[in-house]
Formats: structure tokens, sequence, C-alpha cells
């Protein structure tokens, strides 16, 4: 057992309602300190664990929750004791007399359902609700998750002015903190330079509603005690002024990818009593990221206007193609795929066909990522038929939302339509017609995701799932694999082959037995003898280093082919 696991257990069989601190877990196990706060932390970014509000910080199973947390902080006028009320237990909150938007949430009533009732009870406890910070990685969902809450918010009718949610990435202006708080809290004629009139802010547009500020971590430090003010007081003041105060009755919903506990200010944190942590893609059930697929499949579907026909392995490489960007990542592969599979169908008029050929090389290699575990491969294969077909209005219909950073602005299947038009005018065949219009969807999809900043360094998001030693170990392994085969590496190959090693690692120590070799990873075998003469290199030094007995060179030679 991992020590993170060893930690999560103790906690599960050993906390009450109240919780355990570090302290108290750190002397049971007798574990440092340091690395107790470091495992709890990752258990509560992976959504196994929650954190009360107060001092020590307590922590609790997911399905346990706290009333109250006594906390002492200071504020703008001196320090006060004050108690603030933490996640109410799941049972206190009333149930919903009218249609409840969370129902139709894939996970509602699987992974997010203690999620799903925590942000109930931030929006119906009286009387104005209770501030919320929603905690997950990137593209997780937690734009969709606070638009969700609007929307509850709303049909249950707790909102004095319901006037959509109003949304503010605290990023844009990062480096400007004037600028941003101006943003925020409007400014006085004179305030600074360009300031011509007087201006009201977010937080003033949001009155009697809701503010949505992600990437609450970028707020300056100085922003973040101005808001935690208004959090107390329910007044503020715009840039510029110095004795006159505004009124604001906002309820405020909060998002990061950072731990809070380290990049925010503890007075801040203390007066966000509601906590809810997003799980990771691929800590979803293999049920969950089939419904989830097939929700983006009918988004892309409904905009053809075609239904979609994928095989079996084209569904188990989209699902193993999710590395970091979670639903994010997925629905920015399934576009790419589903643009593709109709440049192909392009002719068809009722259907599009996508198949492994459709597939670029990265999203290909998640088939591998699937196969080469036994347990998620059986878990996907069960769900799955040969053949998967999604037609349009198939399912429910998606909430709305207008701030999701991986909705494409323009329609990219007619674009992709004028512009075979014009190129079958022009004389070409279909071969060239396809070649072209393949080119722009890369053009065009590349540059809307570097504008929206939402490409991800994959090395940069490595750490946060694999150990430091083995992507160390895989840098040194590249450089050595270069020098025997003559060739260098995609930027892909750090991120592959750590992700498979530590994987690789992980089934070896668990005393997991090995699968036996797919037909496609035999084939690579025959197809590629140099790279098993590096992949016996790279055993070698798997062995050496952490003392594992590794059956065969074979097991571990599709990384390599896959970021030639």
């Amino acid at each position: 057992m991992t020590r993170k696991s060893k930690i999560c257990e103790y906690v599960r069989q050993h906390s009450d309602r109240h919780g355990l601190t570090t302290e108290m877990v750190a002397t049971a196990l007798m574990i440092a300190r340091s690395n107790v706060s470091k495992e709890l932390n990752a258990l509560v970014r992976e959504g196994q664990l929650h954190k009360l509000t107060g001092r020590p910080v307590h922590y609790v199973p997911v399905n346990a929750t706290a009333t109250t947390a006594t906390t002492t902080s200071g504020v703008a006028n001196g320090a006060t004791t004050e108690r603030i009320p933490t996640a109410p237990v799941a049972t206190s909150v009333p149930k919903p007399v009218v249609n409840d938007i969370f129902a139709s949430m894939i996970g509602s009533h699987e992974s997010l359902a203690n999620q799903v009732e925590q942000a109930k009870a931030a929006i119906l406890y009286p009387p104005r609700g209770l501030n919320t910070l929603i905690i997950g990685p990137t593209g997780s969902g937690k734009t969709y998750f606070a638009n969700a809450m609007y929307r509850f918010a709303e049909t249950q009718q707790v909102l004095t002015n319901p006037q959509g949610l109003i949304t503010f990435n605290c990023a844009d202006y990062a480096h400007n903190p004037e600028l941003l708080m101006s943003h925020l809290f409007g400014y006085v004629k004179g305030s600074f330079t360009g300031a011509n009139e007087d201006k009201d802010g977010l937080i003033q547009e949001a009155d009697g509603g809701m503010l949505f500020l992600d990437e609450v971590h970028r707020l300056p430090p100085e922003g973040q005690e101005m808001i935690f003010y208004f959090m107390d007081h329910g007044t503020y003041s715009r840039l510029g002024e110095t004795a006159k105060s505004h009124h604001a009755n906002v309820r405020l919903v909060c998002a990061t990818t950072e731990d809070p506990e380290s990049t925010l200010l503890q007075t801040f944190v203390r007066r966000i009593p509601i906590t809810i942590q997003l799980p990771a893609f691929n800590h979803r059930s293999a049920k969950e990221r089939l419904e989830l697929l097939k929700a983006l499949l009918s988004l892309e579907a409904n905009r053809i206007n075609k239904q979609i026909r994928l095989t079996e392995d084209v569904v188990q490489a989209l699902l193993g193609s999710v590395t970091f960007g979670n639903v994010g990542q997925l629905k920015s592969n399934i576009q790419l795929v589903c643009a593709q599979g109709f440049v192909n169908s392009i002719e068809n008029d009722s259907e599009i066909t996508i198949t492994m050929d459709d597939l670029p090389q990265n999203i290909r290699g998640g088939l591998m990522t699937v196969a080469s575990n036994r347990h998620e491969l059986g878990a996907i294969s069960e769900l799955l038929d040969p053949v998967l077909i999604v037609k349009p209005n198939d399912g429910p219909t998606p909430l709305r939302n207008k701030n999701d950073n991986y909705e494409l602005p323009y329609n990219l299947y007619e674009i992709i339509g004028d512009k075979a038009a014009l190129l079958r005018r022009e004389g070409l065949d279909k071969e060239h017609i396809n070649r072209f219009i393949t080119t722009d969807i890369n053009v065009h999809l590349k540059s809307f995701y570097k504008q929206n900043q939402l490409e991800v360094s994959p090395e940069n998001k490595l750490a946060e799932i694999v150990d430091q030693d083995v992507i160390d170990f895989t840098k040194t392994a590249q450089m050595t694999v270069q020098d025997m085969l003559g060739y260098n590496f995609k930027d892909n190959f750090i991120y592959a082959v750590s992700l498979h090693v530590s994987s690789f690692i992980k089934r070896i120590q668990a005393g997991k037995p090995m699968r036996q070799m797919s037909s496609d990873m035999l084939a690579m075998v025959r197809e590629y003898p140099a790279e098993i003469k590096a992949a016996e290199a790279l055993k070698q030094g798997l062995e050496e280093r952490y003392h594992l007995p590794i059956p065969s060179p074979k097991f571990i030679i599709w990384p390599f082919c896959s970021s030639r």
C-alpha cells in the first residue's frame, strides 16, 4: 500500500464528522508531518477527501461533512473571532420543489453526488446562500459546474435579480492589478489615466445575482482583501473613492486549479465555507467517461446534422487520449476527429464514419494507453458494442455554457463544406481536397486553442500525476535511446513514456500479472526491431533503478514507436 493510500484509509476509518488534522494523522502513522500534509492535499485535489475550513485544518472523507467551524481571522478593522458555516449535512438540504437542473448532469448520482449536494446547500442556505470555491484540474468542468449552480439558483427562485451568470477570469488582467480591480469594483472619474467617467464594476452588475470568479488565485493580495471585506460587510468602494461606499448582494462562486492553501490568503479562504472538489476525468468511472464522450459526440452530431458512427477501437482511443486536459481535452479531441471524419464523409448526407485511420497519432496512442491497463480495458469493453452510433438530438440537451473556453466561436463544419465546394469547382480531386482541408482544420483548431491559452505543456502538467523521479528517469532514458536509434523523438516522448513507465511500475509493485500482448503490439514488435533493442536498454535501467523484475522489453516498446 502506498503512503497516500495508507493515509487515505486511516482518515476513512478514524475520522468523525469533525475530521482529522495533519498532526493527528502524522502522529498515528508515524510519518513526517510535511509528507502527511502533501498527501492529504493531493487526496483533496483527487476528490477523495474534503478540507474543512478553520485552524487547524481538518480533513474528512468525501461522504462526511461538518456543520460549522470556528475560525479566528483578521479583517479590515481588527481581529475578530467568527463562526463560519461549512458545508451543511446533505440530509439537511431542503428538497427542491421545481425541476432540478443537476439531475441531467453526468455523474450527479455517482462521482459528483456529494459535490451536487454541496452546491445545492450553497444555493439554498438561508438567507442568501453561501460563497463557494470550486477546485479542479484544467478542463474538469469548473465553469460548467458554476453555470449549473446559477441555473439551479434561478429555478429555485432564490435570486432577486437573475440576469445570467456574471463571469470574470482573474487571469485576464493579472498583469495589471489596477485594471483588474477597476473591472471588479468599478472606478470614479480621474482615478487613473483613461478614467474619463464614473463606471460601475461587475460587483454592481451582479447585485441580486451570482458572480463567478475564475482562476481566483490570480487575484492580487489587495484584491483578495477587498473581496473578503465585501463578503463580510456587503459593501465596497470603487477605485478612486475614499469616503463613499456601495452596497450589493452578490453570491460568489470562485474557481481555481491550484491548492488554495498555498495560493490564496488564509483570510480569504476562511470566508468561503463551501469547497467543492471536482474529480479529474480519469478518476471518474468508465461508465461516466463513456457517457461524457457520447454527450460531446451528440453536440457534434447536432452541428453536422448527421449521425456519427465510430468503431469500438476509436472510442477506446478517444477515452485513452485524455491525459492532462480532462473533459476539455476530450472535447477538443472529439472536435478534431469529427472534423476529419466529416471531410472523409462529406458526400454522405446522413452519416459520418470515424475509423482509426482518421485519428492523429497522439489520439491513436490512446488505444494503447487503454490496452496497457487490463482492468481499464475490461471495464470499457463491457460497456461498448463493436460500433457506436450517435444521432443528432441523442440524449439530454446539455446546459448551455456561454463561457466554455473549449467551444469554437464558429461552425467549423460550415467552413469545411464551403471550402470543399470551392475546391471541387476548381477541379481538384477528392484526395487533394481532403489534404487541403485537413491542413485547414489543424490551422483553425491550433489557432483557436493557442488564442484561448488552452495549449498546456504536457511536461508542466505531468508532475501532477507521475512521480518526479519517473520523469527524471525518462529524460535520461530519452538521451540514451536517441543516441542508440540515431533520431530524435517528438515532444510527447517524455509524457508518453513517463505515463507508461509509471503505470508499468505500479502494476508490477501491486503484483498484477502482465496481460497477453495484443496482435497490434506483436505487429509493432516485428515492425520496429531497433526500438526493441532500445526498449531492452530501458528495461535494464528500470530494473537497476527500481529493483523490479521486468519480464520483457516488448511490454515497454509502444511509447517509442508512437513518439517517433
